[in-house]
């Protein structure tokens, strides 16, 4: 029942649009989808859906409009080419709602109280545990319903997001096992990048991941000056519990493998100050930077641009989602069932000679 006509593997991934996205966006999974164009279908979903999971305020909804223009300028300034990548809107996918209640009746409860991140979100949102709505709770069932209906069988994501992946997987292989053959098996592919830490501004600061939800991250828009200072807000001798030094995680993201274990020695050694550190990593980040900024500011002057690569991808992912909810509901038989009372009705109609 495969849709895919492309010879290539599909892949899907994306973003929740509750703001810009940021340097852990850039090392994590943007650069990844980037290589990934010319050898994987990519689909890439602007998940504003998944923002109703921890903010379904109106004041939240009312930024989203904001919120998606600043993602797909994003993704299109880091490199995702609208030409070989579906870049498209999620809530402009409805085929994708009806898939998920399917899904949700696959899934025991049980399972999805068992999954730590979205605790983590609650904490995040300040929710308490009695507070967590269905649809926090259902997350990764929609997720599932994103990966599914696409028919992807890799997703990259971060270590904290890998179980969303195998719940997406379980409910695929439940599906398949009661109905038919339907979807592939979605793998999840890690980051090569360790979570990268957030800097001390927002509510986080670095002891919890960048976040856009957080507001302890660098943004790729922001201006030279701004990442600069974001950035000297870590203290170079600042470690984590693990040990762990936040600004070298810093230097490993963003130099050279060599010239990062080479900052580490020096500073561990007394031979690199803390104010040298700070303009090594920020060389580094700008020269991933500039570039990206440069492109961005030529994206935001044509008028409707951005606008047209959405409605574009998010009409191509209907077309694919509107397939895949076809045969998610022939396998079930829900089509037939429809089919037989429509002939029932039309046959009625023929002996009254008259239409129904």
């Amino acid at each position: 029942m495969a849709d895919n006509a492309s010879s290539k593997p599909r892949l899907l991934t994306g973003d929740r649009p509750t703001g810009p996205l940021h340097l852990g966006h850039l090392v994590g999974s943007l650069e990844a989808r980037v290589e990934s164009q010319d050898t994987h279908e990519c689909f890439i979903i602007v998940a504003d859906l998944h923002t109703l999971t921890t903010r379904p305020q109106k004041q939240f909804l009312d930024d989203l409009p904001r919120n998606v223009r600043d993602v797909v300028l994003d993704l299109v300034s880091a490199g995702i080419d609208p030409a070989k990548a579906t870049i498209y809107l999620q809530s402009g996918v409805p085929a994708v709602y009806d898939l998920s209640v399917f899904l949700s009746m696959l899934i025991p409860k049980r399972r999805l109280e068992q999954i730590k991140s979205l605790k983590a979100m609650a904490v995040a949102a300040q929710l308490t545990e009695d507070a967590m709505t269905l649809g926090l709770l259902a997350y990764p069932v929609l997720q599932a319903a994103d990966i599914l209906m696409a028919r992807a069988t890799l997703v990259p994501v971060g270590q904290d997001i890998e179980e969303h992946i195998d719940v997406a997987r379980e409910l695929a292989m439940v599906f398949n096992d009661l109905y038919g053959e339907v979807f592939p098996l979605p793998q999840a592919k890690l980051s090569r990048t360790p979570i990268l830490p957030g800097v001390n501004v927002g509510v986080g600061g670095t002891g919890t991941k960048m976040s856009k939800s957080l507001g302890n991250a660098i943004y790729l828009k922001d201006s030279k000056v701004d990442v600069a200072d974001k950035l000297r807000t870590i203290d170079p001798d600042e470690k984590h519990a693990d040990g762990q030094s936040p600004l070298l995680a810093y230097a490993r993201a963003f130099c050279a493998p060599e010239a990062a274990a080479d900052l580490a020695r020096d500073f561990d050694a007394g031979k690199v100050t803390g104010s040298a550190l700070h303009d090594a990593v920020l060389q580094s980040i700008e020269a991933r930077l500039e570039p990206i900024r440069q492109r961005r500011s030529e994206l935001d002057s044509e008028t409707g641009l951005v606008e047209e690569i959405l409605v574009d991808g998010t009409i191509r992912a209907r077309t694919v989602a509107n397939r895949t909810l076809q045969d998610v509901r022939t396998a079930m038989g829900f089509e037939s069932m429809w089919s037989a009372f429509v002939d029932a009705t039309s046959e009625r109609a023929k002996a009254r000679k008259r239409p129904y």
